[in-house]
């Protein structure tokens, strides 16, 4: 099935994982366009900066021509008008993860009824996966890079040695 119209994944993407990159091309091959949004919180703390974990999704997505990546603050509802999406695409892994997800597209969808709500599962590989998982490994010195796109492991490897100087 392909929709001709706008869909977003946001996320913090801290880093990208293979969960993240499932998402997306699911995405891509279904939408005519497809935003990739990192969501800015100042009150949550990021292992990577947002330059950097632009730089890395944007490594990760460039082999997709119909996914832009970007990043935008405040409310999800209100980028989601702003860029004129009818479609919040979400990631789920198990069913606590669909279960947040519906609180999530709950939230984001009382300003806006029209929004659709699309879920990609995760292949049962990729279940075990997460951004979390991915960063405690990278502070320990643990191997990481199975779980991230090959495109993004140079850079970890160098945010690795900034902070272990």
């Amino acid at each position: 099935m392909f929709i001709n119209s706008k869909c977003v994944f946001a996320g913090s993407f801290d880093p990208v994982t293979y969960g993240h990159m499932h998402v997306i091309g699911m995405s891509a091959m279904t939408f005519s366009e497809v935003i990739v949004a990192i969501g800015v919180n100042e009150n949550k703390h990021y292992l990577f900066d947002l330059q950097e974990r632009l730089d890395m999704l944007k490594k990760a997505c460039a082999k997709y021509s119909s996914v832009k990546v970007c990043s935008y603050s405040g409310m999800t509802a209100d980028f989601l008008k702003e860029v004129g999406a009818e479609y919040l695409v979400r990631g789920v892994r198990n069913s606590a993860d669909e279960a947040y997800e519906r609180k999530v597209f709950e939230n984001v969808s009382k300003g806006n009824p029209n929004l659709q709500f699309i879920v990609f599962n995760c292949p049962k590989e990729l279940k075990n996966i997460s951004s979390t998982a991915v960063r405690e490994a990278i502070l320990k010195g643990k191997p990481y890079e199975k779980f991230v796109p090959y495109e993004v492991i140079e850079s970890i490897k160098e945010y690795s040695k900034l902070k272990n100087k």
